[in-house]
């Protein structure tokens, strides 16, 4: 081979690389830049009910790549409502308004989902706009027929990453933050419930806004024994949850407190636990703490813990851990049932992450609990 050839091969290899690079720079930035600050035009003016993405066979086949999942999800639940899964609503077209007051309807394309709570009655999903252009929503879901029944707008632009729902006050929580404190704000299930919003023009009307004590994020939140538990996201450091009382009417107790630093009524915890970075959500099943947790694209995991008087409850005390495809968000523990909730399907995320989960899967815990060692869900390691 002479110089000549050898340097054409040379020029021909750099032109390569540097198409490869630009093909790749082109990419991330419309998959990770573009699709994140944009939203694509709305085709209808209502909140779509159907799939972003996959048919249900089409869900079932891209998740079923493990026998564990398989078992943990779909199987014994073939005489169940597509098998046992909900459709996440509104990924590609949600009703809501333009601005906090709510004096203009809107459509959003790019609702993010964050936060789940079941009831007897509904499944509840919270969203908020990746743009920061529209106000956040409550996706409310026919629990025995899974069908979607409408979109309850809240007031302003809360990331609501968790929801909560409290049986014995039959109260509605979800998170929230107004200038960096953190709050969990409070709904009437007969309001949500009669909220409609072609009749109210604006958005739902909330019942208490409690500032709280103790916590720098409201990112996650369940209700367990009477108490409203709120736990903060850390990307790279250990984090923490409060636990917090709540009165007769179900509203968060306040404190005026003047030695603690406050100058106006906040909720203090009753008491903190200590937590692994990169939580989502977090769940309590018989003597167990579950914790979520997901960070980008890289995969997720479901985390039990033995609950603990040390509440303590870090990687290296884990009594098992499940591998999930990546953008896990809330948990939720219905009777033996695991709730679990993705935000892969949200137009912002959907053009890059690999395993794409655009309905809420239901569990079975008690396989779970039964499984004697770590098991990875979707080959991703």
């Amino acid at each position: 081979m002479n110089k000549q050839t050898k340097r054409e091969i040379r020029w021909l290899a750099v032109k390569v690389l540097v198409i490869v690079l630009a093909i790749g720079l082109a990419f991330w930035g419309y998959a990770f830049v573009y699709r994140g600050k944009t939203e694509p035009p709305a085709k209808y003016l209502v909140t779509n009910q159907d799939a972003a993405v996959y048919s249900l066979r089409g869900q079932i086949q891209m998740l079923s790549q493990k026998e564990d999942l398989i078992a943990f999800a779909f199987e014994d639940r073939k005489k169940e409502k597509e098998y046992g899964t909900y459709i996440i609503p509104g990924l590609k077209y949600t009703r809501t308004f333009l601005n906090a007051q709510g004096s203009e309807q809107a459509v959003c394309t790019s609702m993010t989902p964050q936060g789940l709570a079941v009831t007897d009655e509904y499944v509840l999903i919270s969203a908020y706009c990746h743009t920061a252009k529209h106000n956040s929503v409550i996706y409310v879901i026919n629990k025995e027929t899974h069908r979607f029944i409408k979109e309850v707008v809240l007031p302003g632009l809360p990331h609501v990453g968790g929801l909560a729902y409290d049986p014995d006050h039959d109260m509605l929580w979800y998170s929230s933050n107004t200038n960096g404190i953190a709050q969990a704000v409070n709904i009437k299930m007969p309001v949500l419930k009669d909220y409609s919003y072609a009749d109210n023009r604006m958005p739902v009307q909330v019942n208490q806004t409690c500032s709280l004590y103790g916590i720098v994020r409201d990112s996650f939140m369940t209700f367990y024994k009477g108490c409203l538990y709120v736990g903060c996201f850390n990307k790279y450091t250990e984090s923490s949850i409060a636990r917090y009382a709540v009165d007769e009417e179900g509203n968060l107790v306040n404190t005026l407190d003047e030695e603690l630093g406050m100058n106006f009524e906040m909720a203090v915890p009753l008491d903190y636990s200590t937590i692994s970075e990169q939580a989502q959500g977090m769940a309590f099943y018989n003597d167990k703490l579950l914790l979520s947790h997901s960070f980008g694209i890289l995969p997720s995991r479901v985390v039990f813990y033995e609950q603990s008087d040390k509440r303590l409850y870090v990687n290296e005390n884990s009594a098992k851990t499940y591998r999930f495809p990546e953008m896990i968000e809330q948990i939720v523990v219905d009777g033996d049932d695991l709730y679990v909730l993705f935000e892969s399907g949200a137009y912002a995320y959907r053009g890059y992450a690999g395993n794409v989960v655009d309905r809420v899967l239901k569990l079975n815990l008690p396989k779970m609990e039964s499984y004697e060692e770590e098991k990875t869900l979707l080959n991703i390691e």
